[in-house]
């Protein structure tokens, strides 16, 4: 993360500590332990998509194109004053990240709010959930074109 400009060294006075969690895979998973963080942390009420009105609108398509914005939160930009509140500890340092990491309690909302701005006007063939975009449409044809409008 320190080579990919993800994250960078800090002097914060604020602190999260690392949990390595195992994947069923058996690879291990970073995660910053953002508890006490949080517990300060004035929410952001944007709303998130409801996952039965997603379906609906889903449910009715004879084709649908998923798209999954991996690594999507690392291409939201941190402010200054966030960076410092995102430093946690590690064995080799203390570190704080320049982009939106996993774990704030409004990186959801975060992100959903931009990916929707992203997809505005094209609700009648793209939903979004969080990093995942589906476009759905009727024929193949119409799929085609719409795939080709909204990437």
């Amino acid at each position: 993360m320190l080579q990919m400009g993800v994250i960078r060294p800090s002097g914060s006075a604020w602190a999260s500590p690392v949990v390595l969690v195992p994947k069923p895979d058996g690879e291990i998973c970073f995660c910053v332990d953002y508890r006490n963080l949080n517990a300060v942390t004035h929410p952001d009420n944007y709303p998130m998509p409801r996952t039965d009105e997603l379906l609906e609108k889903l449910g009715r398509a004879q084709f649908i194109s998923t798209l999954d914005l991996t690594k999507g939160y690392w291409q939201v930009p941190l402010d200054e004053s966030a960076k410092e509140r995102s430093a946690f500890t590690t064995h080799l340092g203390l570190y704080e990240f320049n982009v939106l990491p996993f774990g704030l309690r409004n990186a959801p909302v975060t992100f959903q709010r931009l990916v929707d701005g992203l997809l505005v006007g094209l609700g009648e063939y793209a939903v979004t959930y969080l990093d995942d975009v589906a476009i759905f449409s009727d024929s193949w044809a119409e799929h085609l074109y719409k795939r080709s409008l909204s990437t």
